[in-house]
């Protein structure tokens, strides 16, 4: 018991010095944050579109989406129908997803009198309780605004009167075509006359949720610029940064916290609003492995910057190749390496996001750590060199020569080596303890090319493969071990118990959690026990497998876990 305590205590100052050493780097991941634009369905308003997005929801929910958005110019211009409104959310929330839905404007064609007529009736009438309800579309672009007053003018009234239809929801907007500072600046000034960050004469907040799109890239980007760009000067991390310091502004000059703190959103968002005419998996578009890779990205920078949920623009569009921007393929309904690092990532961030950091200019990496899970993604971005890699769980010296050395700080001491392919992306997840439990290997040469999904293998834990071969003691090959003390201050006693009298030789070895032969020694057990000193070995405190066999008899073999401290 005086060891378990022991245990239990070392247990709980590690965790607490995780918490306390990453409370500064890592931000919380929305459990609603990978979003999709519902994109193309059937019919819109009046207009018949033909699309087949209804007949790719099990896609959709394969992705791991979990908010979808309907919006866009079309149902601005020209406002769906009743049956359409409830067809696209009973179609959303079949697949165990979250709608996000757009009221017309559209430059004064619709009032705020029907956009809260939208709301009771989807809300009220139909019982659907959506949550999220959007003002327009793109007023720097679709109406041509220039001015935040341009949009106030609309916004407030329209969201005051979708309030009184359901004071629940939560209003979304302007959805700015890009970051349109001139415009978001005047919204996100408090107090200010185009301020819409506050409060109505009723008390009803105007504006829940700051939104934008942005698509980069035109379909005329270098791959150089592919790789830099959301880094960059006046890159999304640049914007999303500056945009949080006005958020934060308005949230304290307005007495928000709580539910009521004003957030942010990217509801489109893709590497470009249209490809090259010749983009193909080779390229730099929407239909590129580097395409793929660089939504990962966006994503990335999104959690980095405690983004509320981010949209990509879209499930499926388009008839040809400059606009065939979704991620499954307009013509084959293939998915492309855009749906691929789509689900990647979706499926598998959870809980805090960590940034990492990388040796080479032409490798992104970050992570994960959910408490239960760390995961780790690793995107090569070069065309021709493969890399030898090793990532190291904190943010010490990696150790080793290979020349790629990755950090993601999540407060372990655990490495793992491996390579990742030239144009490929590699997702690696361990377990709390450091052990590799999960492997995701996906690159252009070996799956993309020939229309293959990502490869994955399951790992167990070394400390689940506890041998109990021949654990007879009254037979004469029977035998047990004991390891104490435990946990153990870089010294610690192998006993062994075997009925068995002849001398002979045992190999006792140490492992990591990841495999890795950390330790080795040979001893014929005199007076049944051995002393293990690993005082100037280098070894790193964490739980390790002591593994005893019979020397050249690797099939009797019995494993104990032990915790090593200094």
């Amino acid at each position: 018991m005086k060891s378990l305590r022991k245990f239990q205590h070392i247990v709980l100052l590690v965790m607490s010095l995780f918490f306390i050493t990453n409370k500064g780097n890592a931000q919380p991941i929305p459990t609603n944050f990978f979003g999709q634009n519902a994109w193309m369905p059937d019919t819109i308003g009046s207009t018949l579109l033909g699309g087949k997005l209804h007949k790719s929801w099990g896609k959709v929910k394969d992705s791991k989406a979990s908010i979808i958005r309907f919006g866009g110019i079309a149902p601005d211009r020209d406002m769906p129908t009743n049956y359409q409104y409830i067809k696209m959310i009973d179609s959303i929330r079949a697949k165990g997803m979250e709608p996000i839905i757009q009221v017309p404007f559209y430059k004064w064609k619709y009032s705020a009198a029907q956009a809260a007529e939208i709301v009771h009736y989807i809300n009220v009438v139909k019982g659907r309780n959506i949550k999220y309800w959007i003002i327009g579309n793109e007023p720097d672009l679709d109406y041509a605004y220039t001015t935040a007053n341009q949009v106030a003018s609309y916004f407030k009234p329209f969201a005051s009167a979708m309030k009184a239809a359901d004071p629940s929801i939560l209003t979304v907007g302007p959805e700015c075509a890009w970051f349109n500072q001139s415009i978001i600046n005047g919204l996100t000034d408090p107090n200010g006359p185009d301020d819409i960050t506050g409060r109505d004469a009723a008390g009803r907040l105007y504006l829940d949720i700051i939104s934008f799109h942005t698509y980069p890239f035109n379909g005329t980007q270098t791959r150089a610029q592919v790789i830099s760009k959301l880094s960059s000067t006046g890159g999304l991390q640049d914007n999303l940064t500056y945009l949080n310091g006005r958020v934060a502004a308005c949230n304290s000059a307005h007495g928000r916290s709580g539910n009521a703190v004003l957030r942010t959103a990217i509801t489109e968002a893709n590497i470009n609003y249209k490809n090259s005419s010749t983009d193909d998996l080779n390229g730099v578009g929407v239909n590129s492995f580097i395409g793929g890779q660089f939504i990962a990205e966006m994503f990335a920078v999104g959690m980095k910057n405690s983004v509320n949920f981010m949209n990509i623009w879209s499930v499926v569009e388009g008839n040809n190749t400059d606009l065939n921007i979704g991620y499954l393929d307009a013509v084959t309904g293939n998915k492309k390496p855009a749906y691929y690092h789509f689900q990647m990532i979706a499926e598998n961030f959870k809980g805090t996001f960590i940034p990492g950091t990388s040796n080479q200019g032409n490798v992104k990496t970050f992570g994960s750590n959910n408490g239960q899970n760390i995961t780790v993604m690793i995107m090569n971005q070069e065309l021709t060199n493969s890399y030898n890699y090793t990532v190291k769980l904190n943010s010490n010296a990696v150790s080793g020569s290979n020349p790629l050395k990755i950090n993601i700080n999540a407060g372990l001491g655990a490495e793992y080596s491996d390579v990742v392919p030239a144009q490929g992306s590699v997702l690696l997840t361990f377990n709390a303890q450091g052990a590799l439990v999960k492997k995701i290997e996906y690159s252009l040469g070996t799956h993309a090319i020939a229309n293959l999904p990502p490869t994955t293998t399951q790992f167990n834990s070394i400390a689940t493969n506890v041998s109990t071969n021949d654990n007879d003691l009254g037979t004469l090959k029977g035998f047990n071990i004991n390891v104490f003390p435990n946990p153990a201050n870089s010294k610690f006693t192998v006993e062994l118990d075997r009925k068995n009298p002849e001398e002979k030789k045992f190999e006792i070895e140490l492992y990591d959690l990841m495999g890795r032969l950390v330790y080795t020694k040979t001893s014929v057990f005199s007076e049944r026990k051995q002393e293990i000193d690993l005082t100037g070995n280098n070894i790193a405190e964490a739980v390790y497998i002591v593994r005893v066999n019979e020397q050249g008899d690797k099939d009797n073999t019995r494993s104990e876990k032990i915790v090593i401290f200094k």
